[in-house]
């Protein structure tokens, strides 16, 4: 693994912790819907199961479009998004800035400091 990788700069990184956090939201309130019997109602496992399987695949293909784009590149180690957060550099993503990238990056920065 690099030891250069700036884990606050990871765009992989940043956009999974984002859209995590949002299922994760929208799983509450829609368990909070059936006040009875909350997630243990088949209609909130059978949301979860789909909204779940959406979001991961939406990760996945965005991803690797960007990972195409030559903006982000596979991590060296096995991760998959279903997995959960990780204390890796890509924090679960399974993607970390490219090279590329990151050398645009510090010249945005460079130039937004002259």
């Amino acid at each position: 693994m690099r030891d250069d990788i700036d884990r606050d700069m990871q765009l992989a990184r940043m956009i999974y912790h984002k859209i995590m956090s949002n299922m994760k939201f929208t799983l509450d309130l829609e368990e909070y819907s059936y006040k009875d019997r909350g997630r243990n109602d088949p209609r909130y496992k059978f949301f979860k199961k789909q909204l779940m399987s959406n979001t991961y695949d939406t990760l996945r293909d965005l991803f690797e479009e960007l990972f195409d784009m030559g903006i982000l590149e596979e991590t060296e180690y096995d991760e998959d998004v279903k997995d959960g957060y990780q204390d890796t550099p890509s924090g679960g993503a399974g993607y970390v800035n490219s090279g590329r990238f990151n050398a645009w990056l510090k010249r945005e920065k460079t130039a937004g400091n002259t």
